[in-house]
């Protein structure tokens, strides 16, 4: 049996005060507090950096040739759904007077478009029919693939419905007229062109887009 006189005395903590416990416990268990929290920050630390690498907009809108400060124009549908919505109004795209010449800076701006749309990040714009001809049927989503048959009927009815012209005679419904609406009054007012909704041919967010189209054109 282990000589008692050599076992080290129980502490009273109770009996060394509030001051002298709280140096004890510091000096010697110090580290039995700072590694956890060190492995928990670093854990926070990580989490917060996959969720922020991961996170997608519920859509991410693209308006060209808009006015740059006009970006906050869904903010109240995104408002009204709890939703988070970007929107940016930083894309030039030539209009149907501008001549085959493209300036550097707007040759940027339509290659960034439309890699991002490719890359599924930008998923609805807002441009031109000249843009939507020449994204063509690679670039731009049949709305029917979106919108139902009665939807659509209502949209030809109203006069709003672009159609993308295909080899052979084929079209579909490529573009939704936006020209003169007073939700796009902030971004296209006092602009000479007519301005139509498409949807990017590679954006699988259909509920999301027909929830919007839903509210623009038919609440």
């Amino acid at each position: 049996m282990p000589d008692p006189s050599l076992e080290k005395p129980k502490l009273n903590l109770k009996k060394m005060g509030f001051k002298k416990s709280v140096i004890h416990l510091w000096t010697y268990y110090k580290w039995w507090v700072i590694i956890p929290v060190i492995v928990i920050a670093i854990i926070i630390s990580f989490v917060n950096s996959y969720l922020k690498a991961t996170k997608k907009e519920y859509l991410s809108i693209a308006c060209v040739n808009a006015r740059y400060e006009s970006n906050h124009i869904f903010d109240e549908y995104a408002e009204s759904i709890g939703k988070t919505i970007s929107v940016d109004c930083t894309y030039h795209f030539p209009t149907n007077e501008d001549s085959s010449y493209l300036s550097q800076d707007m040759t940027n701006s339509v290659q960034k478009l439309v890699s991002l749309m490719q890359s599924e990040v930008i998923d609805i714009v807002v441009t031109n029919s000249r843009a939507i001809k020449e994204y063509g049927e690679a670039g731009v989503r049949d709305l029917s693939e979106v919108l139902s048959k009665e939807q659509l009927q209502d949209l030809e009815n109203r006069g709003i419905l672009f159609y993308l012209e295909l080899d052979g005679g084929r079209r579909f419904p490529a573009g939704i007229n936006v020209t003169d609406m007073e939700f796009f009054y902030p971004a296209y007012n006092g602009s000479e062109e007519k301005h139509y909704l498409m949807l990017s041919k590679f954006s699988s967010k259909t509920e999301e887009e027909r929830l919007l189209i839903e509210y623009l054109f038919f609440s």
